[in-house]
């Protein structure tokens, strides 16, 4: 079964920069079993993100954050505004 995670943040710098880190830390992803479906930020706030990432396990998920968060931060990624809603099929 396809598992996803849906993720909802905000960030504090332009989107083009927070986009920067986010480009940066795939390969670190991918080794993860996180890959990038769709990337945005809501047309009405610039500062709300969203992602959806195909995942191997949330575990896994979960991990990466903890491993990344430096990086997760530093790319303009305010942690504590994070929402994940999780999907299957």
């Amino acid at each position: 079964m396809a598992k996803y995670a849906f993720v909802k943040f905000k960030i504090n710098n332009e989107f083009s920069d927070w986009e920067k880190g986010f480009y940066a830390a795939q390969p670190i992803a991918r080794k993860a079993g996180i890959v990038e479906i769709f990337h945005g930020q809501a047309s009405d706030d610039s500062s709300t993100c969203a992602c959806l990432l195909h995942v191997e396990s949330q575990e896994k998920m979960e991990t990466f954050f903890k491993e990344m968060e430096t990086e997760v931060t530093a790319s303009g990624h305010i942690l504590e505004s994070t929402e994940i809603t999780w999907y299957e099929n």
